[in-house]
């Protein structure tokens, strides 16, 4: 599962059909409001399933709003557990150049020293930040506050959403 929090304000379709621009080899399961309405999108269309959609392989996304200076929350479900903070950086870095804004992640394991780091995109520079003690991280508080730039590894994904290992960006 990837979260990437995005400061801006954007339609669950715009993210629905970039997010299919990434990985058009897989449909995506797409819901309207509180999982009120489930949505298969193909590229094509987005059509309303009344199934229980447990036979679908696609990837499923949730688009919500957030009170914090990121006022829009993404999650993608049904990826693989394999490189998905790879996958989730690869995500910010792209969602980030293509919408002009900052998003931020969890900080990969391992990367910081303290548990209330994050990551933030802005402008293709990636930086560590602080999330304690903000509405981001904790729920009240402040905005998420910059540390340093990250040095760290980019990765590219196939059109399926699988990592691509010999080459980094």
């Amino acid at each position: 599962m990837e979260v990437i929090g995005i400061q801006a304000t954007l339609d669950r379709m715009e993210l629905v059909r970039f997010i299919y621009s990434l990985f058009p080899l897989r449909e995506l399961i797409n819901w309207e409001g509180n999982f009120s309405k489930t949505f298969i999108y193909n590229g094509v269309c987005n059509r309303e399933d009344t199934g229980d959609n447990s036979g679908f392989s696609g990837l499923a996304i949730q688009v919500e709003s957030c009170i914090s200076e990121f006022s829009t929350v993404m999650t993608l479900f049904r990826t693989e557990e394999k490189h998905h903070e790879e996958r989730e950086l690869f995500l910010a870095l792209k969602i980030s150049e293509r919408f002009k804004c900052r998003t931020i992640i969890n900080v990969p394991e391992g990367f910081a020293d303290h548990p209330y780091s994050s990551l933030i995109v802005e402008n293709g520079k990636i930086y560590e930040a602080d999330d304690c003690g903000t509405i981001w991280g904790d729920g009240e508080g402040t905005e998420v506050k910059i540390i340093r730039e990250a040095d760290i590894k980019r990765y590219d994904f196939d059109k399926s959403g699988n990592c691509i290992l010999s080459d980094s960006l």
